[in-house]
């Protein structure tokens, strides 16, 4: 018997097995190999504990299919989640706000406060309204190896150009905590000539849920040496 044919047989007698794979937006897959030999992916469609989220957070029907997942699996770790929509219009800067996923899809609360851009930062989240309002899109994930420091330049000019026009702008991301926050706080260390503490604790004051993670605090704080290399930050 050949090598070649021996190897084709222990190949057939290898048991199959299935990877899952999740997605940066949270989703999850199950990738297997066909008897073709190449790799098939299908979505996860059965979560245990997706019917059992609590009735006075959000209705189903308010929850999307993938946070749904998501909350289902981190309740099997024994999280506690709490489905409540956060619906902060943090107002940060003269025509600048912050908020989550949540206020960039409720239209009346956009509307009520006279927004006219959003800038979304967020990664698998949809602009729900580009017929009334213009989008601006970074995506961006949420992890303290992701360059966010490349994108400070073009949206700074975008958000300076949306306040100079008298528009108003919301920075989004998924939980509203640490992508658009940091966003923001780049814009007003440029803008208003603030430290990175300065316009940390500008943030904080109207949203004090402000946290970027680590490594965006280290290029914030790298981004403020630039600004300010061989100068003095102007204090408020």
């Amino acid at each position: 018997m050949s090598f070649l044919h021996r190897l084709h047989s222990a190949k057939k007698k290898l048991a199959k097995v299935e990877t899952v794979v999740t997605k940066p937006d949270g989703s999850q897959l199950i990738e297997k190999r066909a008897d073709d030999g190449s790799f098939k992916q299908e979505e996860i469609k059965d979560v245990k504990g997706l019917d059992t989220i609590e009735e006075g957070s959000e209705s189903k029907g308010e929850v999307s299919k993938r946070r749904a997942k998501k909350v289902a699996r981190m309740r099997q770790f024994g999280f506690v989640v709490d489905l409540k929509p956060d619906l902060q219009v943090a107002n940060v800067a003269e025509g600048v706000y912050i908020g989550s996923q949540d206020v960039a899809a409720d239209f009346a609360l956009l509307t009520k406060h006279k927004i006219t851009h959003i800038l979304n930062v967020a990664t698998g989240i949809k602009n729900l309204f580009p017929k009334n309002f213009r989008y601006f899109n970074v995506e961006l994930l949420d992890e303290p190896s992701a360059d966010i420091k490349q994108h400070f330049r073009k949206t700074n000019e975008h958000i300076l150009d949306v306040v100079s026009n008298k528009g108003r702008i919301l920075i989004h991301c998924n939980a509203g905590v640490s992508r658009c926050c940091t966003i923001a706080i780049a814009y007003i260390m440029s803008s208003e000539r603030k430290s990175y503490s300065e316009a940390l604790e500008q943030v904080k004051k109207v949203r004090p849920s402000c946290r970027p993670n680590d490594g965006f605090v280290k290029q914030l704080q790298e981004y403020e040496d630039e600004l300010f290399r061989g100068s003095v930050c102007r204090t408020s």
